[in-house]
């Protein structure tokens, strides 16, 4: 099991905080390639999560199809302003080079102090 430090944008990171966004959709670089099952992510240093499952996918287009948007983006933008949103942070470039990943995941409850 691993822990991945992933960092979203502060109006993702309410979404996730508040249970709505149940999949996190990034280009697959090497460095987060691997994540599987059990592994663990802490999202912006403060939101822990445990990865249900990772499915692959060769484009946003592709996941968009596949994957329900609203766990994705809660709210609910239609598919092209999703897919938009997806090109806004990542070059196509690096979507043809590297594919794909949807990562679902649940959230954990933070460690208090003593545990």
């Amino acid at each position: 099991m691993r822990v991945y430090k992933l960092y979203v944008r502060d109006e993702y990171l309410e979404m996730i905080k508040s249970g709505k966004k149940r999949i996190e959709v990034r280009v697959a670089y090497p460095q987060i390639r691997d994540i599987k099952a059990k592994d663990k992510i802490l999202f912006n240093n403060l939101i822990p999560a445990e990865v249900i499952s990772v499915k692959k996918y060769e484009t946003f287009r592709q996941v968009l199809r596949e994957e329900p948007i609203e766990k994705i983006f809660p709210d609910s933008p239609s598919f092209e302003k999703a897919l938009k949103r997806f090109h806004e942070m990542y070059p196509k470039w690096k979507e043809n080079r590297y594919g794909v990943i949807a990562i679902k995941f649940r959230l954990l409850k933070p460690k208090t102090k003593g545990e």
